[in-house]
């Protein structure tokens, strides 16, 4: 009985959430992104990210026209609460980074500077010091791969900027900000 009720608001459910647009998150497409560098970071986190974008079909290279630099790469640890005899009973793990595209030519800045920032608590025994040991550990790659892919969902959220930024509807150039001299070519 509870199945024939569950099934049409599972279905009405389904058809209202189509109809507003939603959809569930794919891969990141890099729209402006064929080709890029990446700087800096740990291990775990370039490793991670290096993956994810070749896996998007970014070639990741050291002549790219782009530049992902990550840096002021920090990972914390504090005691959040102890027990009855004063001992650590949870800690508080914080990472984070910054991180920018920039032109690998010039230098140039293309998006603004942004931090990233995880925060994981979990329970510490004094008692079972290996498994608080391993809790630690399996925390500390859960944050660089949640990380990673905060960092990816930033990425792709910053080209497809890039890409309407770029576009304009007649095809004409984009518009010469005040002060400067337009691109002969480009007219």
């Amino acid at each position: 009985m509870i199945r024939r009720a569950l099934l049409p608001a599972l279905l009405g459910l389904s058809l209202v959430l189509s109809g507003c647009g939603f959809k569930l998150r794919g891969a990141p497409e890099y729209q402006n992104l064929a080709a890029l560098t990446v700087t800096g970071g740990s291990y775990d986190l370039r490793d991670g990210t290096l993956d994810a974008l070749e896996a998007s079909g970014v070639a990741v290279h050291d002549a790219a026209p782009q530049t992902l630099r990550i840096d002021n790469e920090r990972f914390g640890r504090r005691t959040v609460a102890v027990d009855a005899q004063g001992r650590a009973a949870e800690i508080e793990l914080r990472y984070s980074f910054f991180w920018q595209l920039a032109d690998s030519k010039t230098s140039t800045a293309i998006t603004p500077r942004r931090q990233i920032t995880l925060v994981r608590n979990f329970n510490y025994d004094p008692e079972n010091a290996t498994a608080s040991s391993d809790e630690e550990s399996y925390t500390r790659q859960d944050m660089y791969r949640d990380a990673t892919w905060q960092l990816l969902r930033q990425l792709d959220a910053a080209t497809r900027d890039m890409f309407i930024d770029n576009a304009t509807d007649d095809g004409a150039p984009p518009p010469v900000p005040e002060g400067a001299q337009p691109d002969p070519g480009a007219l």
